[in-house]
């Protein structure tokens, strides 16, 4: 989990980046017992004065959403949240002009592929690896899942839906719960479709299993992590999203959407606020703080993906220099930064020095990133 940073964001040559950062919400902290009181009901004092977020839309965002396919009006997606030391609270409502599908009662069954589903996405410290992932459906039956890292890279889920305790493929949580309630109309009933409300307390604890330097995390205000949030109705054929999942397409040498949730590089920003953050009309009308780190990450991205197109076109080898990647790359985006590539024996390892806060991003075939700050590395190999 980062560090939330006030430092200046408009100056050269870093304003593209800046220009590129994801949505962010602003979590007002509580010292109400909300884990005690979980019921799916977003009308009490708790959440009173918590503003909402956006409104979701379309995954692929506005650019390559064709205009059919974005939400109607009336099927309004929105979420609030909250945390204390212990957990981080989602309160959603979800309106709906369309039957809404509830069938699966099992836990961790794939509700997606026939209910209507409300999905939330966690990565602690933004690596891309060992993120979280939860689905549940309007009867609160909850579905919960480890991916160790992204499908496209490789990965595999992580759950008690395909594995048992002692496998090392099986996740699951002990400290989370989930809560739902139908506001209006009915489950399963076209004449009458229904709106409902979720309330879901996400431990840290369970975030933060199998994640590498999870020791080293204390819930305080200023802490981020990365964060998105996802409807699926109609066994996939409508997909919204708070933060639309769109990253750099080389092949296209723009940015683009995709329907997609498994890039957790294109994720929004949760900052953890103080007991007076966020009571606003929206949270996005705040300055909110920005991960110093985030030029970095884009452009580390940027070869990530360059390289993985790179890769598809020479044979499955790597470029071992920028200057390779010319026609793949964002090059206003790596103008900043210092660029060395090694190839391992697995593929390859990028490292980008000159980001504004000093730090030394690096990223690797399978998307992992990784932050460390100079004296960092200094101390890690001198």
């Amino acid at each position: 989990m980062a560090s939330a940073s006030n430092s200046p964001v408009s100056s050269s040559p870093f304003q593209p980046h800046w220009n590129l950062y994801p949505r962010t919400y602003v979590v007002p902290k509580i010292s109400f017992p909300l884990l005690d009181h979980l019921d799916g009901d977003l009308t009490k004092d708790v959440w009173k004065d918590v503003p909402f977020s956006d409104v979701f839309d379309d995954i692929r965002g506005a650019t390559d959403s064709p205009a059919e396919d974005r939400p109607n009006p009336q099927c309004r997606t929105r979420f609030k949240a909250v945390w204390d030391e212990t957990h981080l609270y989602i309160g959603a409502i979800l309106q709906s002009d369309f039957e809404t599908q509830a069938h699966f009662a099992e836990r961790n069954a794939p509700i997606f592929q026939k209910d209507s589903d409300f999905e939330v996405f966690v990565d602690m410290f933004g690596s891309c690896h060992h993120y979280k992932e939860l689905e549940v459906n309007a009867i609160n039956t909850p579905w919960n899942l480890m991916l160790d890292k992204p499908y496209d890279d490789g990965g595999v889920e992580h759950s008690g839906r395909i594995a048992k305790p002692g496998d090392d493929l099986y996740y699951e949580v002990e400290h989370q719960k989930t809560a739902t309630k139908v506001i209006s109309g009915k489950l399963n009933d076209p004449k009458n479709p229904a709106t409902w409300s979720i309330e879901v307390a996400l431990s840290y604890r369970d975030l933060l299993a199998h994640v590498k330097g999870k020791e080293h995390f204390v819930a305080k205000s200023g802490s981020m992590l990365r964060i998105n949030f996802s409807r699926v109705e109609k066994r996939g054929a409508i997909n919204w999203t708070w933060q639309p999942q769109i990253v750099w397409d080389p092949h296209r040498r723009r940015y683009a959407g995709y329907v997609a949730m498994h890039l957790p590089d294109s994720w929004g920003y949760f900052v953890l606020g103080g007991q007076h953050h966020a009571r606003e009309n929206n949270p996005n009308d705040l300055v909110a703080p920005k991960d110093p780190s985030w030029p970095g990450r884009l452009a580390a991205m940027n070869i990530y993906y360059a390289q993985k197109a790179y890769s598809q076109q020479n044979g499955g080898t790597y470029a071992t220099t920028v200057t390779e990647l010319t026609d793949l790359v964002d090059a206003i985006i790596l103008e900043p930064f210092r660029v060395e590539i090694n190839l391992t024996k697995e593929g390859y390892v990028a490292s980008l020095a000159g980001n504004p806060d000093g730090s030394i991003v690096t990223v690797r075939q399978d998307r992992l990133l990784s932050i460390a700050q100079i004296d960092q590395v200094t101390s890690s190999t001198g």
